[in-house]
């Protein structure tokens, strides 16, 4: 039997053997990579360490004296009932899951009307009390620890000052009215020397510090705690 020879399979042979060659001999061109612009807040690995035992040194040493132990200096500079917890260990870093900061921020939008601008959010230092709940009857999660409360922020007049917003309703009509953190948390300021206002405190300690603001009513807060965020 004669062999025929194939017309049509030579040539497509020929091309593939062709297209390999080229492919495998040929220089790999630049590799093309995302060019994000890097914002000006973005801090190098040894400033953040530097960050950290800067805080060890002058701030977290100072919490573990406090909750750890009690003397008439600190008994006069910062005035506490709290007794003494000789192990406690302050709170050095706080989580926020992705989950939460996306559902958070689409939260703070929803609720928030056209005619509020958003200008950003404000973290806000705080403490759990020593106790089991807070004055509104939640549990309080981790008490003596370290946390922090986070609120959107928006402008207020010309101090250029982004103020924390919630929403409350203060006159129980079901009107929910803009409210400014800082209006109340200002309040609680400090004395002569630098540490907290007696006075102040003792206001805070009392039941009487919340009694006016008890029969607000808050179903559209913007205030977020107890989030994951304490150690």
């Amino acid at each position: 039997m004669k062999n025929r020879t194939n017309f049509i399979g030579y040539p497509i042979v020929a091309i593939i053997a062709a297209l390999i060659t080229y492919y495998c001999t040929r220089e790999p061109g630049p590799v093309i990579t995302p060019d994000p612009t890097q914002p000006e807040e973005i801090i190098s690995f040894k400033d953040a360490v530097q960050l950290y035992g800067s805080y060890s040194k002058n701030r977290a040493c100072v919490i573990k004296t406090f909750e750890s132990r009690r003397d008439s200096l600190l008994d006069k500079l910062c005035p506490s009932d709290r007794k003494p917890i000789s192990n406690f260990v302050p709170s050095r870093s706080f989580y926020l899951s992705k989950d939460f900061l996306d559902e958070y921020i689409s939260y703070v939008k929803w609720v928030t009307p056209d005619s509020i601008d958003i200008t950003g959010y404000r973290l806000y230092l705080g403490n759990y009390p020593d106790a089991e709940k807070f004055v509104d009857g939640k549990p309080i999660p981790d008490p003596r620890r370290n946390t922090f409360f986070i609120a959107p922020t928006t402008l207020l007049g010309s101090d250029n000052l982004h103020r924390g917003y919630t929403f409350a309703d203060r006159n129980n009509d079901g009107r929910q009215e803009l409210v400014f953190l800082e209006d109340v948390l200002d309040q609680i300021g400090y004395g002569e020397q630098g540490s907290l206002d007696p006075q102040m405190m003792q206001q805070i300690q009392t039941a009487g510090f919340f009694s006016a603001f008890m029969g607000i009513q808050e179903n559209q807060s913007t205030i977020a705690n107890d989030i994951g965020s304490y150690p």
